[in-house]
């Protein structure tokens, strides 16, 4: 691959735009009017216009006579797809038309039938993350860009298996494949975009016929016309899965960073941890939110008063004012939105200065 997926989510960002007229309903209108939008639409006015797609489609028909089938006109007025298409009628042979489409946003194409493309396989809805001396269980998916900063590179923690039924062509389909894939790398130094990632979702944006959550690579580099993924059970829930700490966003690392010094105060005021008959897991949606910081602290007062472990009677001043600390700046938090900056130093000051012991394992 030429691109790895940030690089491919980056490219796709330039022509949808984030978060515009998907807050309820779909407002086609208001994204309509981006600067995203009009840069797709000039893209593919310009890809119309190129020399080496029509001349490549003059060679494809010499060479398959009556058989192929230009589903690109409309790029002339802006259409709506981010590549071009063209299908080989197999019809009288196969029953089916064969589909080319050849990115012009990115240097890809792909190869399939005109039925529906099938993806089964195991996903996971959630990982596993040690930081800052806990073990947090993060309830998103491994490979969600909003929370995992490298999804690609965070492929060799993942032992997911995959099954891919996708794009099997008969013998008969790849010989006509071979020969205009051949032709197609050759005009425009492209190559073939795997099922992996093609399907990988696009956070935050939608396309024509594709609702928020619902929309993969293959829908905006190519287009949205195919149901690239059957619903369930195509996919199918499997176990968490290990991430390497490096590998999250600045956002969720904020995040940990406030739950990790909250449960650290709580720990080490709690015999049933000192004792070492329970562990500390911390479960999260990546999300920060005022209520569970307030019920955590809830708890920590009545602890604090008369604390219960030698740990706890040995730093009860210090675990005091921290926990006074963090009262005020939850006091005036609204709850909302990332971490506050106020409340991520907190933690990281506190953390700096606390001595734990390494990740211990279990549930809370």
């Amino acid at each position: 691959m030429k691109h790895s997926i940030n690089e491919l989510l980056d490219v796709v960002y330039r022509y949808y735009p984030r978060g515009v007229g998907i807050a309820d309903d779909v407002d086609e209108q208001l994204r309509s009017q981006t600067e995203e939008h009009a840069r797709l639409v000039a893209a593919q006015i310009q890809a119309s216009k190129d020399e080496r797609w029509q001349s490549m489609l003059r060679r494809i028909d010499d060479r398959f006579p009556r058989m192929l089938m230009n589903r690109s006109l409309h790029l002339t007025t802006g259409g709506c797809d981010g590549c071009y298409s063209f299908t080989i009628d197999l019809r009288k042979s196969t029953g089916e038309s064969l589909w080319f489409q050849i990115s012009f946003l990115a240097p890809y194409y792909i190869v399939h039938r005109s039925c529906t493309i099938e993806i089964v396989k195991q996903v996971s809805d959630l990982f596993v993350v040690v930081f800052r001396g806990l073990r947090f269980i993060v309830y998103r998916s491994p490979f969600d860009p909003g929370f995992v900063s490298r999804p690609d590179d965070s492929l060799k923690f993942v032992n997911i298996r995959k099954r891919y039924v996708v794009f099997d062509l008969s013998p008969e389909e790849q010989l006509y494949a071979e020969w205009i894939s051949r032709d197609i790398e050759a005009t425009f130094g492209c190559e073939r975009m795997p099922p992996e990632i093609g399907t990988v979702l696009v956070p935050d944006v939608t396309t024509g016929v594709r609702l928020p959550g619902e929309v993969r690579l293959y829908d905006c580099l190519f287009s949205d016309e195919h149901a690239w993924v059957r619903p369930s059970p195509s996919e199918v829930s499997a176990g968490g899965v290990d991430i390497e700490a490096s590998n999250l966003t600045d956002s969720l690392i904020a995040v940990l960073n406030v739950l990790a010094a909250l449960y650290h105060i709580l720990w080490a005021l709690m015999p049933e941890v000192q004792s070492g008959s329970s562990y500390w897991v911390v479960t999260t949606d990546g999300v920060l939110r005022r209520e569970e910081v307030i019920e955590a602290l809830a708890k920590i007062r009545v602890l604090i008063e008369q604390p219960k472990t030698a740990r706890g009677i040995a730093a009860r001043r210090e675990l005091e004012a921290a926990t006074r600390e963090l009262e005020a700046l939850v006091a005036s938090w609204d709850g909302h939105g990332e971490a506050p900056a106020a409340m991520v130093a907190w933690a990281s000051r506190f953390l700096a200065s606390w001595p734990f012991d390494p990740a211990p394992g279990g549930s809370s």
